[in-house]
């Protein structure tokens, strides 16, 4: 058959269609696509003996046979035409970008340092306004400014870092707040140089001094640099203050009581709340002396000087790691993290009981508004704070006093001051012998319910605890006390000489144990509903075994998750039998046996069993939320002699 020549300007008739429908069962219709975008019709057959006619073409070029069929083109598409070419920017043009990123630059850091400067040049107190408009009157700006269109960003933040390098002032306020310099004594004075008063104007004036002899133009005081009265820039300057510790090129430490070593040990300045932070944030720290030469005759760091460390560390008894390579915030911090932190303060002391939480905000990287005058609940703020920052339990871990305001938070810094060592964590690397003795035990003390239930809290552990409707929801192992009894039972229950009274505390599944208290609490034996006692521990990600030990026990063992006859082949533990007994399971049982190994069930219940940190709590009417009862030591249980038994985790409300 000769192709035909196809019109683009005639329709289909419904008779070809039924034709063409009818032949496509006979006929091999193909196209292929050129790489240009046309289609090839030269294998395009069409039988069309029952409704068309095939003329029979002219030998004349210019005739041509009218088809039914409507053409196949490539469509023709117009697109519109562009270019990736631009024309380049004039010189104004580049100029003016240039100048807007090194406004840019300046901004940035003014926006990093404090609020205002002195200069120590003149003694003018400087706000940030004036500090630009040196800058721009600076050498280096103008370096920048007249290369500016071959400038780069690195060029201008080096030149805007040298030109902005300033230097902290840390020390111990005088006993009598009217003597040190304000704001107020020093805004619009010319020269702080020239100030009588008040007396301690002189300690400014000397670490001003110090700041210039040692190249820094810029320097800053917490007495003065603050106007106070000003409430947005005191929470400013609270909350960055840690910040700008961090980010100052020197941190110059007067200590007006030290001559010696001796008297260095024993400074005050170590018994601050806010110099806490001011030892930690910065990188390079100058202790001087009373008559304000070095304390050591180096200008090298203090804070690496080892003997200088070392005596710190012994004074505040903090790591000598921390001195210089402390990280702020709670990001990927280890366990304890947070109790650790807590007690560098636990002995300070601040003149506002307010300060004692802001003065922790940039060591936890909280942010919060800072309000005086809500007193100890600022400390309670900082918990929830820090609570929603870590799943460190040790935020918990303390001892004294409950909050007013909520008992499962501490009181005070003071609760967190470092106890007697405690019960150590279990490796969960149990040898072959005693995973075996481990297993036959279990398997003989708990049942099915009990391994498919520890399975399944392994599997899908609680999300951690939360605060609702002012109340604290944790997850616990829960032990129902059954006795709470004075320990001197020879007499009515009185508080001793030290406000504190013991004692006697069973609960189910625990041994007895002692407990000081600074409350009168109404006593309790088995059967009596109210008031309601439970010995609580927490649960805690740290329970569930790692996956390499749980892996080495399987291999070492020769088990798993899958199923045996509980018995000992070949130095192999086996899943016990009656875990495999499928008919009394349910599929989502035989799923969550098979999913978690025997070893690691084992593993999570040889931690249970071992002492832990517990807490009591006190529920004083039914269906009442509990409360926490503060104890005067951590209160370490153990589990009864003998006793393997499996409590699930619940969920109290605390108050």
């Amino acid at each position: 058959m000769a192709p035909f020549s196809i019109s683009s300007h005639n329709v289909l008739s419904d008779a070809f269609r039924t034709t063409l429908h009818r032949s496509s069962h006979s006929n091999t219709l193909a196209t292929r696509s050129d790489s240009d975008g046309s289609v090839d019709h030269s294998n395009f057959q069409v039988d069309t003996s029952s409704s068309v006619t095939e003329s029979s073409a002219p030998d004349s070029n210019d005739t041509e046979v009218q088809s039914p069929l409507p053409a196949v083109t490539s469509p023709q598409v117009e697109v519109p035409f562009t270019s990736s070419y631009q024309q380049p920017l004039s010189d104004e043009a580049k100029t003016k970008k240039q100048e807007e990123l090194f406004d840019s630059v300046i901004d940035d850091k003014l926006g990093t340092i404090p609020v205002r400067l002195i200069d120590t040049a003149s003694g003018k107190l400087c706000s940030t306004g004036e500090l630009c408009a040196h800058f721009k009157e600076s050498r280096g700006y103008t370096e920048i400014q007249t290369k500016v269109l071959r400038a780069n960003e690195k060029a201008m933040k080096a030149a805007v870092d040298a030109f902005f390098e300033f230097a902290m002032f840390s020390h111990r306020w005088s006993t009598t707040i009217d003597d040190e310099p304000t704001y107020d004594h020093i805004k619009g004075e010319e020269s702080i140089y020239d100030l009588q008063t008040p007396p301690g104007i002189d300690k400014l004036q000397q670490f001003c001094k110090v700041s210039k002899e040692n190249q820094f133009r810029w320097a800053w005081s917490d007495t003065c640099c603050i106007n106070k009265t000003n409430n947005v820039e005191l929470q400013e300057s609270i909350i960055s203050m840690f910040s700008w510790y961090r980010l100052s090129s020197v941190t110059i430490v007067y200590l007006s009581d030290v001559t010696d070593e001796k008297s260095f040990r024993n400074s005050v300045w170590f018994t601050r709340g806010w110099t806490l932070q001011e030892l930690i944030a910065p990188r390079l720290v100058w202790f001087y002396k009373k008559d304000w030469t070095p304390y050591i005759d180096s200008k090298q760091n203090h804070k690496e000087d080892p003997q200088v460390v070392k005596i710190i560390s012994e004074t505040t008894s903090i790591d000598q790691t921390v001195l210089n390579q402390f990280v702020p915030g709670l990001r990927d911090v280890g366990s304890d993290e947070v109790k650790k932190r807590m007690s560098w303060l636990a002995s300070r002391k601040t003149a506002k009981i307010e300060d004692m939480a802001y003065c922790m905000m940039g060591i936890f990287g909280v942010h919060m508004p800072v309000m005086y005058g809500e007193r100890k609940n600022a400390f309670v703020r900082l918990q929830k704070e820090i609570m929603n920052l870590t799943d460190d339990l040790s935020l918990f871990d303390w001892v004294g006093e409950p909050s007013e305001l909520h008992s499962y938070f501490a009181s005070h810094p003071r609760c967190f001051a470092n106890p007697p060592a405690g019960p150590r964590r279990s490796s969960s690397k149990l040898s072959h012998i005693r995973l075996f003795q481990a297993s036959k035990a279990f398997a003989s003390a708990v049942g099915s319910t009990a391994v498919i239930s520890i399975k399944k809290l392994l599997l899908d552990p609680p999300h951690g605890h939360f605060i609702a409707n002012g109340k604290m929801n944790m997850p616990l192992f829960v032990h129902e006390v059954t006795k709470l009894i004075p320990a001197d039972a020879t007499g009515p229950p009185t508080l001793n000489d030290d406000g504190f009274i013991d004692y006697l505390v069973k609960a189910e599944g625990l041994a007895e144990v002692k407990i000081t208290t600074h409350k009168l609490l109404p006593t309790t034996i088995k059967g009596e509903y109210l008031p309601c006692y439970r010995l609580v521990r927490m649960w805690d990600l740290n329970l569930i075994p790692p996956e390499d030990a749980v892996k080495k026990a399987d291999e070492e063992t020769g088990s798993g998750s899958g199923d045996g006859d509980g018995e000992r082949h070949e130095g192999f533990i086996h899943t016990p039998h009656w875990l495999d007994r499928s008919e009394v399971l349910s599929p989502m049982a035989t799923a969550v046996t098979a999913a978690v190994s025997h070893n690691a069930v084992v593993m999570f219940m040889s931690r249970l069993q071992e002492p832990f940190v517990a807490q009591l709590l006190i529920q004083r009417k039914q269906r009442g939320p509990y409360e926490r009862v503060g104890t005067r030591e951590r209160l370490i249980v153990a589990p009864s002699s003998g006793s393997i038994t499996f409590r699930g985790i619940k969920i109290l409300s605390v108050r």
